[in-house]
C-alpha cells in the first residue's frame, strides 16, 4: 500500500498512509515515536488512508506525547475523528489538522508545503517539500551592529533576532536570504497535467505513480492513472533531477518493463519497493535497500 516516508534533519513527512504502514515501519526499525511528524494525504481513496488509524494508534500505545500533523482532502478529519470514535481510541497527543487545497503554501515541520489539485476519480493533492536552509552568516555585520561574539551570534545564525544593548537585531541583518537546500515532490494518483509539471519543476526528486504501462493506456485514462512513460516524460518537462516510480498495478510481474518504457523519456528513474531508501547527498542520488535511521 502506498506509503513514502521523507526523513528531514529533525521531522518525519509521510506522503499517504496505506494500510499496514506501521508494521511496515516497526519492521524497518525506524525511531518515529516522538519525532516531529506530519502526514500529507493526496486523496481519500482506502489504499491512501487506511493506514493512519493504526498508526496513531501504535504510536499512542508507545506513548508518544507530541501532536501529528495532517494535511488532506476534507474528509480526513471526518474519517478520522470517526474511525477513533468507534473503535473508543483515545490518543495520548494532539491532532492537528489542515485542509488541504489547490495552490496552498504552509510553513510546517521546518519545511515549506506547497500543493497542486491533480486529475484524479477523486480530488487528489500532488505535494512538493521545499526544505531550506539559512543564508551565509556574515560576521563584519554582526561586528558592525555590536553584536558580540558568541552565544548571540548562534542565535542569528539559528534564525532568531537578538536584542543587543536595547536595539534588535535580526536574522535578516547579518544572513543572505534563505535558500531551498532539497526539494521533494509527491504526485498522488493523477493523470499528467501542466499545473503538476510547474509544481515539480527543478525538483531534486520526483516521486510519481506509474500504476500502468503504455500497452494499457486505456485503463489508465478510464482510470485517472498515468503510465510510466508518462510519468518519465513529466519528469522530463518538469526538469527534475531524479524519478521514482511508484503504485504499480499488480498485473505486471516484471517491472523492469515500467523502468524501461520511463527511461525512454527521461535517465533518471528508480523504482519503489518495500523498504527501499533514497539519499539525496552533494554526490547525487544513492539508493541503500536499508532503513533510513540506520
Amino acid at each position: 500500500m502506498p506509503a513514502a516516508l521523507v526523513r528531514s534533519e529533525d521531522a518525519y513527512f509521510m506522503l499517504d498512509c496505506g494500510e499496514g504502514t506501521q508494521y511496515a515501519m516497526q519492521e524497518l526499525g525506524l525511531r518515529y515515536v516522538n519525532r516531529k511528524l506530519c502526514i500529507l494525504i493526496s486523496h481519500m481513496h482506502g489504499d491512501h488512508v487506511l493506514g493512519i488509524p493504526g498508526l496513531l494508534l501504535s504510536l499512542s500505545l508507545s506513548g508518544r506525547t507530541r501532536e501529528v500533523h495532517l494535511m488532506g482532502p476534507r474528509g480526513l478529519r471526518g474519517f478520522l475523528v470517526t474511525a477513533l470514535d468507534r473503535m473508543r481510541a483515545g490518543l495520548t497527543f494532539e491532532l492537528d489538522f489542515h485542509d488541504v487545497r489547490d495552490g496552498l503554501e504552509l510553513e510546517i515541520c521546518g519545511a515549506t508545503v506547497r500543493t497542486a489539485l491533480g486529475r484524479h476519480t477523486a480530488p487528489n493533492y500532488a505535494y512538493r517539500l521545499d526544505f531550506r536552509r539559512p543564508g551565509k552568516f556574515h560576521p563584519e555585520r554582526a561586528r558592525a551592529l555590536k553584536v558580540p561574539v558568541g552565544p548571540l551570534w548562534k542565535t542569528l545564525q539559528a534564525g532568531a533576532s537578538v536584542n543587543v544593548d536595547g536595539r534588535t537585531v535580526r536574522p535578516e541583518d547579518v544572513l543572505d536570504p534563505l535558500e531551498v537546500r532539497t526539494s521533494i515532490a509527491y504526485s498522488g494518483d493523477t493523470r499528467p497535467t501542466r499545473k503538476l509539471v510547474e509544481l515539480f519543476r527543478g525538483a531534486d526528486l520526483l516521486v510519481h505513480e506509474a500504476t500502468f504501462s503504455t500497452r494499457d493506456r486505456g485503463r489508465a485514462l478510464e482510470n485517472m492513472h498515468s503510465t510510466a512513460k508518462e510519468a518519465g516524460r513529466v519528469a522530463a518537462r518538469a526538469g527534475v533531477k531524479h524519478l521514482v516510480l511508484t503504485h504499480f498495478s499488480n498485473r505486471y510481474r516484471d517491472l523492469d518493463l515500467l523502468l524501461r518504457e520511463a527511461r525512454k523519456e527521461f535517465q533518471n528513474v528508480h523504482l519503489a519497493k518495500e523498504g527501499r531508501t533514497f539519499v539525496l547527498a552533494p554526490e547525487g542520488l544513492l539508493l541503500r535497500d536499508q532503513p533510513i535511521d540506520q
